[in-house]
């Protein structure tokens, strides 16, 4: 049993559809071509129709005023018959109701392939006019499929609307919320077991979970649990510290800065680097805040192999071996973060390495001496790691030829790096700790 719709096409009782009538399905490789002259053309020839017919300027004024509510994938079965110069081109429109219907309209081009022409346009539901709106999108939905993207892929139009073709996928099964966690307990397991380092494995509770909760992120957490103002956090964050001191000391003789160790617990903390734009605030404060919170270059290896070259040529110069440092916390400046380039029995260093002349006027001021931000880091680095004495070692842009380093030494100042400790810490607390109390209280 079958049912004509059209004379295009045939709907039997299988669904299926089937081109009749001389007509073959559309393909991407064999719809007529309707360039940009022949919309324009079209689109002269209804305004020198509406000049003539107020009705049909009344029309127009409403198609310009008003947006549709179809798109391309609203036009389907799209077939074609040619017969010798001119083409016919069929197809339907579905747009849907917010009542649940659909609404179809059969639609007709007929364009004269020789003379680059749309002859005419007609909708089901508009004959008497043909210049409704959905015959116009039919116009453009041919001149956008026919001067497409030049791929070799060969696409049929000759398809269901994509509003039916959602409606087939089958609904997503319900989470099994038990089984999903169960999942993520067993990963965890084995990675404490096989002794695995990832933040998947930190960032779940555990008997053994490493540096006893020092992350600010776990600070924070505990913060939002227990509606603490920020003299309370800093309490629990110098009690938290304070006990973890051994097990950091033991684990973390300073890894690469890639480690999940380093990044746990260099989040949100504020670097010696960082101590002097808190103060003098040198950059924006959105910038400076993603920066504290880790938003930073990617670390560049050219970089690490030429600082560790400066060390060793350091270590020549003076006769000192330098130990990687390890990262150190302070229960009193629990939001300030340090790691020097190297350390010995009685100094810290830290090596800088400018890419060009005019780059290391950065680091070093026209009269040799180092500039304040950096004079700044290391004195935080000497209070922070327990040292009387620093060096600062810039390297010379060319080093790698010539091998010459600029050196700068320095006595600890406890009052100058006491005092823009406490400036950093001010700033923290006014600034980055509502951030993050807001961030995870939502």
């Amino acid at each position: 049993m079958s049912m004509e719709v059209d004379t295009g096409f045939v709907v039997n009782d299988t669904s299926s559809l089937l081109p009749g009538g001389g007509f073959t399905k559309a393909y991407s490789n064999n719809l007529p071509s309707v360039g940009s002259e022949m919309v324009w053309n079209y689109v002269v020839q209804l305004m020198r129709s509406a000049s003539e017919n107020p009705d049909l300027i009344k029309i127009l004024q409403a198609i310009g005023s008003s947006k549709p509510d179809f798109n391309d994938d609203s036009i389907c079965y799209v077939h074609l018959k040619r017969d010798d110069r001119v083409c016919v081109v069929k197809g339907q429109l579905t747009i849907g109701s917010s009542g649940g219907e659909v609404k179809i309209y059969q639609l007709t081009a007929t364009v004269d392939e020789s003379e680059d022409r749309i002859v005419s346009m007609e909708c089901s539901e508009c004959m008497e006019t043909g210049d409704c709106r959905h015959a116009i999108s039919f116009v453009t939905w041919l001149h956008r499929k026919s001067e497409g993207d030049e791929s070799s892929e060969v696409v049929c139009y000759f398809r269901g609307p994509l509003s039916a073709e959602l409606e087939s996928i089958p609904p997503k099964p319900p989470l099994n919320k038990t089984k999903a966690k169960n999942f993520i307990r067993e990963i965890v397991r084995i990675l404490q077991t096989e002794d695995i380092d990832c933040p998947l494995r930190w960032n779940f509770p555990g008997p053994h979970k490493k540096f006893n909760n020092m992350s600010i992120h776990e600070l924070i957490l505990m913060a939002v649990r227990n509606k603490f103002d920020t003299a309370q956090f800093f309490e629990a964050a110098h009690q938290v510290i304070t006990a973890g001191q051994s097990a950091l000391a033991d684990k973390t003789k300073f890894t690469p800065k890639c480690n999940p160790w380093y990044l746990e617990l260099r989040y949100a903390r504020i670097t010696s680097a960082k101590v002097s734009d808190c103060i003098n605030l040198n950059v924006t404060q959105s910038v400076l805040y993603e920066t504290i919170l880790g938003c930073h270059k990617e670390i560049d290896p050219n970089i690490q192999r030429k600082k560790l070259a400066v060390r060793q040529r350091l270590e020549k110069y003076t006769k000192t071996k330098y130990d990687n440092c390890k990262i150190t916390l302070n229960p009193n400046y629990p939001i300030i973060f340090d790691v020097p380039d190297g350390i010995c029995n009685s100094h810290v260093i830290e090596i800088k390495c400018p890419k060009t002349r005019d780059h290391m006027q950065k680091y070093v001021t026209e009269n040799g001496s180092i500039c304040e931000k950096y004079y700044m880091e290391i004195q935080i680095h000497m209070y922070m790691q327990g040292k009387t004495a620093g060096v600062v070692c810039v390297a010379d842009p060319d080093f790698e030829n010539n091998n010459e380093i600029y050196m700068h030494s320095f006595n600890l100042n406890r009052n100058f790096a006491v005092n823009k400790l406490n400036k950093a810490m001010d700033y923290w607390k006014n600034i980055v700790y509502p951030e993050l109390i807001n961030s995870w209280a939502d």
